[in-house]
């Protein structure tokens, strides 16, 4: 089976995944917080609309990681869901811009050792072609960037809210990262919460490449022959120098993906890559499928998390916008009946409920309680 990983920017979506999970044998399922959600939630004045005229002196990181982590595991008791998972989803780094004079701090860490250490791994598994490819002043530009005010703002955000939430899965977004930098940064993040947190539980998601989104006008390209057993190669050892245990890379799907919009899997890709994982670095590291809104199909078992976020939102969306267009005059005349409480509580869950339920379908997951109870007994 594959685990349905749902994407929540609100209450109500957090209350109708943990109502879906709580349903008859019961479901796994991971709820997943970006950093973008999670500083909206908290109440970020440049991430939600805020009147001139006030000034906002709080933490929104910290308060979008309380209040959501509070949240979640008020609905969980309350609905008797045995197996809600929380993660961290596209906690994208800072964008790197080569040649650009960061503003650089004193680290108690030794990045330019990094840098070198990846580098170096990359020339023992044999890609000395990617490891070449960094000259003297992408050298320096990757360790200004480690070193730089937004970086390692960023990173002392993540372990705060890996702190206050404890996830069970957390992801750094590093898509448009290049390769030896992305080495380097995935090491520094897990290093990050296994040493200096702690924290030996939570699992960590890297990405290796760019996924795309829906109408970025970029077709997908199959990998094939050589091609594929460098990636591949490639993979294997991103897993090995950094200690991630999941992974996500580009086998076609597309984030933002409309409606009728679909996307097969590149299973071929998958396929290669996930054994070559296994056979060089000698784990098994789960892969998380982004852009699961278009996905045609779910690689059951293949797939380890299939990630779902622009098919609630719609939902959503259209279930508001059909009672309003139905009831247009009434809203207009001010009836409370039409534009009250009613409208989330009712309408805009049950509709986020029911797909939720129908997403569950494509994994195989649905109502396998069982099956994870006795798993986790072992």
């Amino acid at each position: 089976m594959t685990i349905l990983a749902a994407n929540s920017n609100n209450w109500w979506e957090t209350r109708a995944f943990v109502m879906a999970a709580s349903m008859g044998k019961q479901s796994p399922v991971i709820v997943q917080f970006s950093y973008n959600s999670n500083i909206k939630v908290g109440g970020d004045p440049n991430t939600i609309w805020a009147p001139e005229g006030i000034y906002y002196s709080a933490n929104a990181v910290v308060n979008g990681a309380k209040t959501n982590a509070d949240w979640i595991a008020m609905e969980a008791e309350a609905w008797g869901a045995d197996y809600v998972a929380v993660s961290l989803d596209h906690f994208k780094v800072p964008k790197f811009e080569p040649g650009k004079q960061y503003q650089t701090n004193a680290t108690p860490l030794d990045y330019p050792v990094q840098v070198t250490e990846a580098m170096d791994f990359l020339r023992s598994s044999g890609l000395d072609r990617i490891a070449d490819e960094v000259d003297d002043a992408a050298f320096q530009s990757y360790v200004n960037y480690l070193t730089s005010t937004e970086y390692q703002g960023f990173r002392a955000d993540f372990m705060e809210t890996v702190s206050i939430m404890d996830p069970a899965w957390g992801m750094i977004d590093t898509e448009g990262i290049p390769f030896v930098l992305d080495f380097a940064i995935t090491k520094d993040f897990v290093m990050g919460v296994r040493v200096g947190l702690g924290n030996a539980d939570m699992m960590m998601e890297a990405e290796l490449g760019a996924t795309g989104s829906s109408g970025d006008d970029i077709a997908y390209e199959p990998m094939r022959g050589a091609e594929l057993d460098e990636f591949a190669a490639l993979a294997a050892a991103f897993i090995d120098f950094t200690g991630a245990e999941g992974m996500a890379y580009d086998i076609g799907m597309k984030h933002a993906a409309r409606a009728g919009e679909t996307h097969p899997a590149d299973e071929e890709k998958l396929e290669t890559v996930q054994r070559t994982i296994i056979e060089k670095a000698g784990v098994y590291a789960a892969y998380a499928q982004h852009g699961g809104t278009g996905a045609a199909e779910v690689a059951r078992g293949l797939v380890g998390k299939t990630n779902v976020n622009t098919a609630f939102l719609v939902a959503g969306s259209v279930a508001r916008a059909q009672h309003f267009a139905d009831n247009a005059e009434k809203v207009q005349t001010g009836d409370k009946n039409i534009c009250g409480t009613n409208v989330e509580t009712h309408i805009y869950l049950e509709a986020l409920y029911n797909v939720c339920v129908e997403r569950y379908q494509t994994t195989g997951s649905y109502e396998t309680g069982d099956q994870v109870a006795e798993f986790l007994a072992q």
